[in-house]
């Protein structure tokens, strides 16, 4: 028969408790809580951590740091919490990352310098074990000086830093080709025959922001298409930018607009059908991420798939393996044109 028994709600939970429950030694149980190198199990790992989730029991956090040298916590930098691209690849890195114990802190900096080195020094103060830059870096000498010596100062102290964007930190990066996946949206309009394509810009300060401008600008002469400033607007990486930028770049002779977040893309086309505009039959519109908004956009959006879920999935395995001492490659992921509605070839 059984020894297991059931504990009555007054009880208190303790390394105890789940090893009676587990019918496992306390010494067993505390090796497996502490993640301690001592070899132990799979099977009885297993049912160490099913006992422990159905007691409720939470180690103390403070102990294990002191015994393990780690918190246990990643501190995640984004722009904008609300942004769907940031979403998807917080739950990435979180998904792949929660398995180890670890706990996500995020702090959205809503692109202000100061407000992020705040969250930076907050960061360090509490002794997080990584930093996750998620976001493009901005384009502030102030800002950049501070932030390297941050960063120099966390992981002199044996922390770990991610890159998951654009950005000048150099630590463990999942680089994701923005300037070729640009060439490629410019590529598929100019072969459909497009000749004069707008371009709606992301907010100047990012780093993310002049790459894209750059690429397309490149790739835009490399076809022999026009290019000029009154096919360029700033479209702040929002729906209301969006729509303000395409009615300040359409003016009779575009064909098509290409815009360097999906947010741009989908006001843009809310902007052009509001103004009488078919798309695609008057103007095509090409948007950048993928994000599930696009494809139950009004018209459903041709865009740039950027594997944001996977941006952060294959983060959280590189810090997994830097966090264990080990020194991996840097990981390299690029775009693909996603086809749905909203593009067409030209008019004659």
């Amino acid at each position: 028969m059984s020894n297991r028994r059931t504990l009555s709600a007054r009880e208190r939970v303790s390394l105890r408790a789940v090893a009676e429950l587990a019918e496992v030694s306390v010494a067993t149980v505390s090796r497996v809580m502490s993640r301690s190198s001592h070899p132990v199990a799979d099977e009885t790992r297993k049912r160490v951590l099913a006992a422990a989730e159905r007691l409720g029991f939470q180690p103390n956090q403070l102990a294990r740091a002191l015994v393990t040298a780690r918190s246990q916590t990643v501190g995640v930098i984004v722009h904008d919490i609300s942004d769907p691209y940031f979403g998807e690849l917080v739950k990435g890195l979180e998904d792949e990352i929660r398995a180890d114990g670890y706990r996500l802190f995020v702090a959205s900096s809503d692109r202000n310098p100061a407000r992020e080195l705040e969250y930076l020094r907050a960061f360090e103060a509490y002794q997080v074990d990584a930093l996750v830059f998620a976001a493009s870096s901005l384009e502030d000498p102030a800002y950049r000086d501070e932030v390297e010596t941050l960063v120099e100062r966390f992981e002199s102290r044996g922390g770990i830093t991610l890159v998951l964007s654009e950005h000048f930190v150099e630590g463990h990066k999942v680089h994701f080709d923005n300037r070729s996946s640009t060439a490629v949206a410019v590529d598929y309009l100019a072969d459909l025959g497009h000749r004069r394509i707008g371009f709606i810009a992301g907010p100047p300060d990012l780093t993310v922001s002049r790459h894209r401008h750059q690429a397309f600008q490149e790739a835009v002469e490399k076809r022999g298409l026009t290019y000029d400033d009154s096919l360029v607007a700033e479209g702040s990486f929002s729906i209301e930018g969006g729509k303000r930028a395409a009615l300040e770049i359409v003016s009779g002779g575009e064909t098509a607009i290409l815009a360097s977040n999906d947010l741009m893309a989908l006001g843009a086309s809310r902007a052009l059908l509001d103004a009488g505009h078919r798309i695609p039959q008057d103007i095509s519109v090409v948007g950048f991420d993928d994000l599930p908004l696009a494809e139950v956009a009004p018209v459903p959006l041709t865009t740039v798939r950027v594997p944001t879920y996977d941006i952060g999935r294959e983060g959280a395995i590189l810090l997994r393996r830097a966090l264990a001492g080990e020194d991996p490659d840097d990981v390299h992921l690029v775009g693909e044109i996603v086809e749905r509605r909203s593009v067409a070839a030209p008019r004659a």
